[in-house]
């Protein structure tokens, strides 16, 4: 039965989500929305809840891999403008949920506003940065967040203070949430020093991780400051092991890319590898930073 009957002018059925990934890999969704406002993205979860239809935000497909059989239920895009606006308020940026981190951080850069430089070179959205609590070694950006707009399962929107946000490392209290925009506190400084900072922060990342692979980012937590999972992971000699087309990058070992060819089953079945291998060597359990969709 199809849930989404009558709702054939803004929803699409069997839509390919590989290309709306960053790893290139994975199934169709069962049915796909990009929804033109708060408003109407409401009303699909409310059709969703009517219909016990599972739902899925994408955002920049970072951070993300999808089953090969695709995704059942309703994925929603945030692709219209309206969730990838960007405003400089004083010494505050506002942003969409949907606004490119890479866009946010060169916005605030701009304007002469620190705090989000250390964030260069991360991909996906804003939305999904929050969701994630994203950052580099020293810096996440929660610790930027003032206030957060956010659609809820019971389709209403409020704004959540940065402390009902619950953010950790590499988590936060937002999932079930719509990030729909942000509003970060930033602190001004000369626009050059900015941008070295962001200039800086590139290089570093360019230099010790595969920017340019297919990959969805780290793909494990790191279980301890003191232990992080790409060093585990290449002290247990797994650089460049390979299933089938994916392949745990010779450059950063949290990272598996796609050579050409992978499936969601060569990553999880390398994923499964690296785990039981930091286990024997390590007697540590990695567990997964991205997020997995069937």
């Amino acid at each position: 039965m199809n849930c989404w009957h009558g709702f054939e002018d803004v929803v699409e059925r069997d839509v390919p989500l590989a290309p709306r990934t960053s790893l290139r890999i994975g199934g169709p969704a069962e049915f796909l929305s990009q929804p033109r406002s708060a408003e109407d993205f409401a009303t699909l979860l409310a059709q969703a809840r009517r219909e016990g239809c599972p739902v899925h935000t994408l955002g920049g497909g970072t951070n993300l891999l999808v089953a090969d059989a695709g995704v059942r239920g309703l994925v929603v895009e945030l692709a219209a403008p309206v969730f990838s606006s960007i405003a400089v308020e004083g010494d505050r940026v506002r942003a969409g949920g949907g606004t490119k981190l890479s866009a946010v951080v060169a916005a605030s850069c701009k304007a002469g506003l620190a705090g989000l430089e250390p964030l260069a070179g991360i991909p996906g959205t804003l939305g999904g940065a929050l969701r994630m609590n994203a950052g580099s070694r020293d810096h996440a950006i929660g610790e930027a967040v003032e206030g957060i707009e956010v659609l809820g399962e019971d389709g209403a929107v409020r704004t959540l203070p940065a402390a009902e946000a619950g953010f950790g490392y590499r988590s936060s209290k937002l999932a079930g949430l719509v990030v729909l925009g942000a509003m970060l506190r930033l602190a001004p400084d000369a626009p050059e020093t900015v941008a070295i900072r962001r200039r800086e922060a590139l290089e570093a990342k360019r230099a010790s991780q595969p920017l340019g692979a297919r990959s969805a980012g780290c793909v494990f937590r790191n279980p301890a400051p003191e232990a992080p999972a790409g060093r585990l992971i290449e002290e247990a000699g797994l650089k460049d092991r390979a299933v089938g087309g994916a392949r745990v990058s010779g450059k950063h070992a949290n990272y598996i890319v796609n050579t050409g060819g992978a499936t969601s089953a060569d990553v999880l079945g390398l994923i499964d590898l690296v785990r039981e291998a930091v286990r024997k060597a390590h007697g540590v359990a990695l567990e997964l930073e991205i997020e997995t969709w069937e």
